[in-house]
């Protein structure tokens, strides 16, 4: 069980906070720009699940099972403020109850607030005040299928989507910042309160600001969501700019 770290012993980067997350080890994408983007003071450390090529429900699962404890384990030894699970796709197929019975055991094993990249999504559409969604991803047809459950059953109004197909979990990352726009554009519904775009190893954030300008609609993204939230959770208020509303308005 981890223990207090001393923080008035800490003078350089992560003064203000650090954040840990713990991700599938086929993400190229989260990392790199968590760690440029972050506020001054505050330091990303993440730890790694091997994740199998293929993206797929039984994969997912495995990962959870056979790494996700030890990723979460090692991030308690740097002393974060916040432990954040980096796969959305993870949470998707495997449910409400699963992702929130996750988040309880990192929170009550570490005495760290915990979050996930689906409850961050959940999180920033309610303080939105979006009840009526539209969700793309670069998922295939049955990671995409499961996203749609997986946000209704949280309450959620779901109408429209689109999504690319990939099932290699490393070229998750391949779209475009102008294939993951005009995938946004495809996918949204005229009644949509707002787009989410799905998977912590695509660029969705390069394309928030155009998209919200486009639609005129919020747009939520795994890993805008998941920064914001793991932020917030560890007390810090700063503003990003580019990262759309949920970073100016909360």
């Amino acid at each position: 069980m981890a223990s207090v770290a001393p923080k008035k012993f800490l003078n350089g980067d992560g003064w203000r906070a650090r954040i840990g997350i713990a991700l599938p080890s086929v993400n190229t994408v989260m990392e790199p720009w968590a760690q440029r983007v972050v506020p001054a003071g505050v330091s990303l450390f993440t730890a790694r699940m091997f994740m199998p090529a293929q993206t797929s429900r039984e994969n997912l699962i495995e990962m959870d099972r056979t790494e996700g404890h030890g990723a979460i384990r090692q991030l308690s030894s740097v002393f974060p403020d916040v432990i954040a699970y980096g796969c959305t796709a993870s949470s998707i197929v495997q449910g409400l109850d699963y992702d929130a019975h996750l988040r309880a055991e990192i929170a009550e094993t570490y005495h760290v607030p915990a979050t996930s990249a689906a409850h961050a999504i959940l999180t920033a559409l309610k303080l939105l005040g979006a009840c009526t969604v539209s969700i793309v991803s670069p998922y295939t047809a049955e990671v995409d299928a499961a996203e749609h459950l997986y946000f209704k059953s949280a309450g959620l109004h779901v109408l429209g989507g689109s999504y690319l197909g990939i099932s290699d979990g490393f070229r998750l990352a391949d779209p475009e910042p102008g294939t993951l726009y005009e995938l946004g554009l495809k996918g949204i519904h005229p009644d949509a309160d707002a787009l989410i775009i799905s998977c912590l190893n695509t660029r969705s954030h390069t394309v928030i600001t155009a998209l919200e300008q486009t639609l005129g609609k919020p747009v939520i993204t795994s890993t805008q969501a998941t920064l914001w939230h793991a932020l917030r959770l560890a007390g810090i208020q700063d503003s990003i700019a580019g990262l759309g509303r949920i970073f100016q308005a909360h």
